[in-house]
């Protein structure tokens, strides 16, 4: 690798890292802190709430690696215009095309990635951070159990202990176990510990000197039968989910999965629409860091000129476009309005031929000063308006 490039490389890397670390900060904030309530208020040991940081984690990098590709490529080549850098560098016969050259081996890197976590890693993360939060959430509701307090949270159970001496242990328990509607039962126990496997999402309830209480035969019209230790097991996923919460939503399913439901419900004559909207979706997000690449240096360098809070106006402005432009395709598209496809790449061309318009116009030192353009346009607009109603005029006679 040239000097040259593994300089502009340095220049890169730690914005890159400094804006994935800020932009993911800002998308998670809301789950921070419903995630920090589990430890504080709710006794969630830090590794659980860590591992499900981490399962949500590729879906909102997914959209901040193209954001962090944008916001190095602006930095660095504003802090070497701002320094006179790229005047030295252009000086010994660099082009701008080939400075261009670590910036691009940059995004295409962060475009693999970002590849991996839309297509793979985050609809796969997606169902397990709510498979494990419902687990959690009933594990809690077990384990929180109030003293002297009916407890129904779960499905089919009620739960009754005297005293709760920590936090997943019980004594005096009292259990109704209705989830066999032909066979319902009564425990009694002296002692209850309960262990959670998170793997599987079972319950187990570990009881001990107790006592269970059913129907019996058509003679014996009661049943009773003691017991030294005796577990209880619950499945807090499977056997607890309603059909609404089996069912999957589609940012969750594996392309695969995703093409045949589109597939599916065509054939069922539903609304296919926005199956394929969100298939289409998750290809055209990690071009989006190849885009920004291209949009980056010129805006870094425009930075110069009209000092750092312009770029980082521009900046923003490209971000909100994007997105505005993608969740517009996305809404549209959803109703048949336009196909999923051409909507899903409409925000990859309008903001590619922007940024390949900057590039160009940059590399070939042309000014390039939008406020100024917009002005143009408005000024010509309004004297050609101001024409026409004077032709008009005298044509009318005044």
């Amino acid at each position: 690798m040239k000097i040259i490039d593994r300089y502009i490389l340095k220049e890169l890397i730690p914005p890159f890292f400094i804006g994935l670390l800020l932009f993911t900060f800002v998308l998670l904030i809301n789950r921070i802190f419903k995630l920090t309530d589990l430890i504080v208020n709710k006794g969630v040991p830090l590794g659980t709430v860590a591992r499900l940081f981490a399962y949500i984690m590729p879906s909102f990098m997914t959209l901040t690696i193209p954001m962090a590709v944008l916001l190095a490529a602006l930095v660095a080549f504003g802090r070497l215009s701002t320094d006179s850098e790229m005047i030295a560098l252009k000086a010994t016969g660099f082009s701008f095309y080939r400075l261009m050259a670590p910036v691009m081996a940059l995004a295409i890197a962060a475009c693999a990635v970002t590849a991996y976590f839309s297509l793979y890693l985050g609809p796969e993360k997606a169902r397990t951070f709510k498979r494990d939060l419902f687990i959690l959430a009933k594990t809690r509701s077990v384990i929180n159990i109030e003293e002297e307090v009916f407890n129904d949270s779960l499905k089919n159970l009620v739960f009754y202990t005297q005293k709760t001496p920590s936090p997943n242990e019980m004594q005096g328990v009292f259990i109704s176990d209705e989830r066999n509607p032909a066979e319902p039962y009564v425990i009694i126990a002296q002692k209850g510990v309960l262990d959670v496997d998170p793997a599987t999402g079972v319950a187990y309830l570990d009881l001990t000197n107790g006592s269970i209480h059913k129907k019996g035969t058509k003679a014996e019209g009661y049943q009773k039968i003691t017991f030294d230790t005796n577990n209880l097991s619950i499945n807090l996923y499977d056997k607890l989910f309603n059909e609404d919460e089996l069912k999957k939503p589609n940012r969750e399913l594996p392309l695969g999965e995703l093409w045949a439901k589109a597939d599916e419900v065509k054939a069922a004559g539903g609304n296919y629409y926005p199956v394929l909207t969100e298939y289409y979706r998750r290809f055209s997000i990690p071009v989006a860091c190849i885009i920004f690449g291209l949009v980056g240096p010129p805006l870094g360098l425009y930075s110069r000129r009209s000092g750092r809070s312009a770029g980082m106006s521009m900046a923003l402005a490209v971000f909100a476009v994007y997105y505005l432009l993608m969740k517009g395709g996305e809404n549209i598209a959803s109703n048949g309005a336009v196909p999923p496809a051409l909507a899903a790449v409409i925000p990859n061309v309008v903001i590619g031929a922007f940024g390949l318009y900057v590039l160009v116009t940059t590399a070939r030192e042309t000014a390039f000063n939008p406020a100024e353009r917009v002005s143009d346009l408005y000024t010509r607009s309004v004297r050609g308006g101001k024409a026409k109603r004077l032709k008009k005029g005298r044509r009318d006679g005044f």
